[in-house]
């Protein structure tokens, strides 16, 4: 370590070390075995050595009880909260959809915590005139905040709370690895949460009441391909059919499929073309599970990428249908003028003319602040 004063302290002659030329009074050097140099010599002193460095030592003890006496830990006892900047308004010059518009959309940033990043999906549920957001990071986290118009045309701030996803024995992922969360979906009846996992290919669920903050589950999940690193399990949602509960799983690099809550043996669904060249799928999501037209509805997300352009998403509505997902409409394409990003989530909310579609991103680069998009689907 460098101290802050000009020579650096142990240049001091005060400090010639035993086992040297300068041995006590100047004896002469003593022999050093093949492992002086992993010995820790202490200082010598002769009489007038001791009169002349004593000030020294006595300093350098006072600064080492000055600097334990500082040392210990002061606690942050600020809370979390996260704030709404109002992206700049803009215009969709090619809709995809006469019925979708783009409304506008909130750049988040969080106070008193640094793990507000790398969002992958949203569940959304209304509580009043606010709704309660719980978004999933691919860090290993859960994040929760709420969002609350200001009165001002903009989002009120909110507390942020933050919890770790945890394995089967109730503790935190070791890494990301482990922690690589990409879609979240829950159960509407029980309110048990399932979360997909890319970088180690698993689906884990979590119950309800302690959902995040108790142990996960793993499921015994049948059938499933090995997918590739990095393109796996993007999609997930919860199904509710007469004959037994499901999950509907997508693929990254392409592919669905079915799993029974009663038996996790998945089979395969035959589901659409992407909408476009190099377009993958990062998200699925039922529509509403309150209404029994719409609760086979998926919201379906899919994203294009290519260093030259950045990315583009295509938001699509498709239904299952037995053993098939099939396509209903284009909802909506993200590419410029809008704030176009690396969109990997989607859910919906009712509204007196039809739904609000939110869209969640994970930012492309470290450092980047997530974003919520917003459209009004009006039936």
């Amino acid at each position: 370590m460098k101290l802050w004063w000009g020579r650096s302290l142990f240049s001091s002659p005060c400090f010639a070390w035993g086992g040297g030329p300068r041995s006590g009074g100047g004896g002469e050097a003593k022999e050093r075995g093949p492992l002086h140099r992993f010995a820790v010599p202490l200082p010598t002193f002769g009489r007038e050595e001791k009169k002349r460095c004593a000030p020294l030592l006595l300093s350098c003890v006072f600064i080492g009880f000055a600097t334990t006496a500082h040392a210990e830990p002061i606690p942050y006892t600020q809370s979390a909260t996260v704030s709404f900047r109002t992206l700049p308004p803009v215009a969709d010059p090619k809709a995809l959809n006469p019925h979708v518009r783009y409304v506008g959309g909130y750049e988040l940033t969080a106070h008193g915590t640094d793990l507000l990043m790398g969002l992958s999906d949203l569940q959304i549920e209304p509580d009043g005139d606010a709704l309660k957001v719980e978004a999933n990071s691919d860090w290993g986290w859960i994040v929760k905040f709420t969002l609350k118009p200001d009165g001002k045309g903009g989002m009120a701030d909110s507390p942020l709370e933050i919890d770790q996803l945890r394995g089967t024995d109730g503790q935190p992922f070791a890494d990301k690895s482990f922690g690589d969360a990409e879609d979240l979906a829950y159960d509407p009846v029980t309110h048990d949460r399932f979360v997909s996992f890319e970088g180690q290919q698993r689906i884990i669920r979590y119950p309800a009441p302690l959902t995040f903050r108790g142990q996960g589950e793993v499921l015994p999940l049948k059938g499933l391909p090995l997918f590739p690193a990095n393109e796996g399990m993007e999609g997930l949602t919860y199904i509710r059919e007469k004959d037994g509960d499901s999950l509907l799983i997508g693929a990254e690099s392409g592919g669905f499929w079915r799993c029974p809550v009663k038996t996790w043996a998945c089979t395969e669904v035959h589901g659409p073309a992407v909408p476009g060249f190099m377009y993958m799928l990062t998200s699925l999501a039922v529509l509403d599970y309150d209404d029994p037209r719409r609760d086979h509805d998926i919201l379906t997300l899919y994203r294009f990428y290519t260093p030259f352009t950045g990315p583009r998403n295509v938001l699509r509505l498709t239904r299952l249908e037995g053993d098939r997902l099939v396509t209903v409409e284009d909802l909506a394409k993200i590419a410029p003028p809008l704030p176009y990003d690396n969109y990997e989530g989607v859910a919906a909310v009712r509204t007196a003319t039809g739904y609000r579609i939110y869209l969640v991103c994970d930012g492309l680069h470290d450092g980047d602040k997530p974003k919520i998009l917003m459209y009004d689907w009006d039936l």
